[in-house]
């Protein structure tokens, strides 16, 4: 039978960042393999299961996805009928620039992973079709089929009551899912984010003239684009942690206060940004640029990040490269959300990230206050959108707090609320570390040789 861990043959010292991660992993998953390991444990451990539910969510991802990207493609159809080439030059680039993005980590994931032998031979065989995907810019469908081609082989060794097999698929679409969970959170915050800033400024600066079919389509883009950026990142990190065996994982509760949280911080920062790029498009450029550029130095200088080895003399320039790329690709995710680059407390991050944009947000709301046109200012929908760019980040940050106060998988087996065992010591509220943290996935995967 042939196995997706044949071969594998990890080199002794790797140079590349992803190669030290992406080995623990493959490491992590032999290390279940009953053909390699002792015989000492005498209680056989739980197999887990594909769920009909886990096939569903895939299916769902997929069309999702290709829908997505069709309705992004007819809003750049349409900006380009009306003659709006402004509209839609910048419709076109917030549309490539993060497909680019995606397409060049999904390739590289594949490429170690040929590399180090840990897929299967027929996996090699599909570089074909995954080579045509991703000339279309479409690399997150990719890695949903290949988590669902995973999901279903499991089934099937379920069926023949093949248990190796069957854990062994399961595991490989853990991996995949927290794979395409990644790409899909850069995805939203580099293009969806913008897109929607675009729209509603759009709106803002048409002050309403457009028709009622024109505006309809506009908000509802608009809000599904924001459901589906919270949503991307609760699912990421709760398939992290579903990913790794020696973490507990995410109650479905903890799940909804994250993305309430990450929803109501997300809201907040795209319409206080729209608002004041309605009036000062270039200034508020300038003013994204600026904190792009903080928040890249911060990741790359002050941030114990695995993927951000300055400090290492045996670091090659072109892994210095690759991680001053990394860096800056998460600042730019650091425009509109925090996602925690390195294991460790939170605490102290978050009181540097969100009193900035809080501030940020109010300084814009203000700017756009007093600058918006009088037709603006005497809307019904004027104050309304003032409040919108406080006070739903006021109330994210409130569930934030609940988060880690009841929620969190450390606090809620020390309150009781979840039924898992404890394998951790637990951190004191407040105070706990963030496990779901995309260091460790980039530097399992996806850190480019450049």
């Amino acid at each position: 039978m042939d196995s997706d861990y044949d071969d594998i043959k990890p080199d002794d010292k790797c140079k590349d960042i992803v190669k030290i991660f992406k080995e623990d992993q493959i490491k992590s998953i032999q290390d279940d393999d009953p053909e390699s390991a002792s015989d000492e444990p005498d209680i056989k451990p739980p197999i887990q299961r594909v769920t009909n539910w886990d096939i569903l969510v895939l299916l769902v991802s997929i069309f999702s996805h290709i829908i997505d990207v069709a309705f992004d493609l007819n809003l750049a159809y349409r900006y380009y009928q009306s003659d709006r080439i402004e509209y839609f030059l910048l419709t076109v680039v917030f549309i490539l620039f993060p497909a680019f993005v995606n397409t060049g980590l999904s390739i590289r994931m594949y490429m170690f992973d040929t590399e180090q032998a840990s897929v299967s031979v027929m996996a090699v065989k599909k570089w074909t079709v995954r080579i045509f995907v991703l000339l279309f810019q479409l690399a997150p469908i990719m890695r949903y089929c290949d988590s669902l081609d995973y999901a279903l082989k499991s089934r099937r060794a379920e069926r023949i009551q093949d248990r190796l097999s069957q854990q062994r698929y399961y595991d490989l679409m853990l991996k995949e899912d927290s794979d395409v969970a990644l790409l899909r959170v850069f995805e939203c915050f580099l293009e969806a984010a913008p897109q929607q800033i675009l729209q509603v400024a759009i709106v803002l600066v048409e002050k309403g003239r457009g028709s009622t079919f024109q505006l309809l389509h506009q908000f509802g883009s608009i809000c599904s684009s924001l459901l589906s950026m919270a949503w991307s990142m609760a699912s990421y990190h709760r398939s992290i942690r579903l990913s790794q065996k020696d973490k507990t994982n995410l109650t479905w509760p903890g799940t909804a206060m994250q993305f309430l949280w990450h929803f109501m911080v997300t809201v907040s920062r795209i319409l206080s940004i729209s608002a004041v790029a309605s009036v000062f498009p270039v200034w508020t450029g300038i003013a994204c640029a600026v904190h792009w550029f903080a928040m890249t130095c911060w990741l790359f200088i002050w941030e114990d990040t695995q993927f951000s080895l300055i400090n290492d003399k045996s670091t090659t320039t072109g892994e210095r490269l690759a991680n001053i790329t990394l860096c800056a690709i998460l600042g730019l995710v650091y425009i509109f959300t925090y996602l925690t680059p390195s294991d460790g407390s939170t605490r102290n991050r978050y009181l540097v990230y969100y009193p900035v944009c809080f501030v940020e947000n109010a300084a814009a709301i203000m700017i756009w206050a007093h600058t918006a046109d009088p037709i603006l200012q005497k809307s019904i929908y004027f104050k309304p959108f003032l409040i919108s760019g406080i006070v739903p980040f006021l109330v994210g940050i409130i569930f934030m707090v609940l988060y880690y106060k009841y929620f969190h998988p450390e606090t809620s087996r020390k309150v009781g609320i979840s039924s898992y065992s404890q394998r951790e010591p637990i951190a004191e509220a407040g105070t706990q570390t963030d496990d779901c943290y995309i260091g460790k996935e980039m530097n399992k995967d996806i850190v480019p040789e450049l």
